[in-house]
């Protein structure tokens, strides 16, 4: 005959369901489901899962070197106007695949897109109060460089200059020469030279009492396979 009662809860730290089943422990407040030994983690069945906080942590007790490292799902805290679903696919796909949605969170397998080497572009914004020198970007090792444009939208007043290249060779990949800031249009160069490793590129600015004046630096360059 079985007993039922009121109990409210247990002294101990755990609580074992069954002589043979597994215990639900404490651990600080964190509760456990230990197999029958308390020697590991058991397994937990239900039919949904609801997480009130923002992370799911999986292989959450980790050693945090080697392979062993944690994997976290988290939502966004902030952006969100409605509930997202997300419905994998039925199959594991096939190589080279990529999942895709579909706009409403049904997610599916796609052949990607073309993955060889393209051309890329960096685009920095240049003002008349811009300080020096002003930092572009960080080129990968064997990047080529193909192009440099400098886009003059408002012409500067004064005697304003600006080069591109690498700290101790400011004008490498532009001259001063090569664009004239107090004339609006396109200032284009193709120097088509290889970066020494990972090259910070940076522009070498001298406002030359501009009070106004706007231009966009684009960097176009490539890695070759």
């Amino acid at each position: 005959m079985g007993k039922w009662s009121d109990l409210l809860g247990t002294l101990k730290s755990n609580f074992r369901l069954g002589l043979s089943g597994v215990r639900l422990k404490d651990s600080s407040g964190n509760l456990l489901v230990r197999n029958t030994g308390d020697s590991a983690d058991a397994q937990a069945t239900m039919s949904q899962l609801n997480v009130s906080g923002e992370i799911v942590d999986i292989n959450s007790d980790a050693a945090g070197s080697g392979a062993d490292w944690k994997y976290r799902i988290q939502r966004p805290t902030s952006g969100m106007t409605a509930a997202v679903t997300l419905t994998l696919p039925v199959d594991d796909g096939t190589a080279s695949q990529v999942l895709a949605t579909d706009g409403n969170g049904i997610l599916s397998w796609v052949s990607a897109g073309n993955t060889a080497p393209d051309e890329k572009v960096d685009t920095t914004t240049l003002g008349f109060g811009t300080a020096s020198p002003l930092t572009l970007f960080s080129t990968g090792s064997g990047d080529i460089l193909t192009k440099v444009q400098i886009v003059v939208d408002t012409a500067f007043d004064g005697t304003p200059s600006v080069s591109i290249g690498v700290a101790g060779t400011t004008s490498k990949y532009m001259a001063s020469t090569e664009v004239d800031l107090k004339t609006t249009g396109v200032y284009e160069v193709h120097p088509g030279l290889t970066a020494q490793g990972a090259e910070a590129l940076i522009a070498t600015y001298s406002a030359g009492g501009a009070s106004v004046g706007s231009a966009r630096i684009l960097v176009y360059y490539c890695t070759p396979s």
